[in-house]
C-alpha cells in the first residue's frame, strides 16, 4: 500500500485530498500546524490515516515530524504540497511586511525544505511523486496579491525546474 503525504491536511483542499486518498486505499500522513484538528479527521478515517504536526514556517518542526514517523510510516510514495496561505490584500506599499515574511516562508522556504528532505528517499528507490499545489495568482495579476501571486509563480517554476532535473 502507497504513503501519501499531504500538507495542510487540517482543513480546506488538504482535508479534501486526505479524505480522497484514504477513500482510495492510501495510507496517508495528514501535516498541519493543529494537531487537534488532525486527530479529529483520524477518528473519521481511521489506521490509514496518521497524523503529523507540523508548521511548514519551521524547518526544525519539519525535521522533528519527519523524525517521530514510526519506521513503517517512513516511505513517502507521493508528497502533496498543499500547505500555503495568503494573507492580505493590501496594496503592496501598504502592506504588512510579516504578512509578507509568513507567506514566503510557509508557501517557498517550507515547500522546498520538504520537498529536500523527502526528495533522496524517492530518487535512491527511482520511484515517487511530487505535486505541487499552485494557483492561478501565480500567473494572472490582481490588486493586492504581490507576494502571494509571486510565491505561487514560484512554486510553477520550481515545479517545473524538479522535472528538468528528475
Amino acid at each position: 500500500m502507497e504513503t501519501v503525504m499531504v500538507t495542510g491536511a487540517s482543513a480546506g483542499f488538504g482535508q479534501a485530498m486526505a479524505r480522497l486518498f484514504v477513500e482510495k486505499g492510501y495510507r496517508l500522513i495528514g501535516t498541519g500546524r493543529r494537531l487537534d484538528k488532525l486527530e479529529k479527521l483520524g477518528q473519521e478515517l481511521g489506521e490509514n490515516f496518521y497524523p503529523l504536526q507540523m508548521d511548514m514556517t519551521s524547518q526544525e518542526s519539519i525535521d522533528t515530524a519527519l523524525a517521530s514517523l514510526p519506521s513503517d510510516w517512513q516511505k513517502i510514495d507521493i508528497l502533496v504540497n498543499n500547505a500555503g496561505l495568503a494573507l492580505g490584500l493590501d496594496k503592496a506599499y501598504e502592506a504588512n511586511f510579516d504578512d509578507w515574511a509568513t507567506m514566503i516562508q510557509t508557501n517557498i522556504l517550507g515547500l522546498t525544505y520538504l520537498t529536500r528532505q523527502i526528495l533522496p528517499q524517492m530518487v535512491q528507490r527511482q520511484s515517487g511523486y511530487i505535486i505541487n499545489i499552485g494557483s492561478t495568482a501565480g500567473t494572472v495579476p490582481y490588486p493586492g496579491a504581490n507576494v502571494y501571486g509571486a510565491s505561487k509563480a514560484f512554486v510553477k517554476q520550481f515545479s517545473l525546474n524538479l522535472r528538468a532535473d528528475l
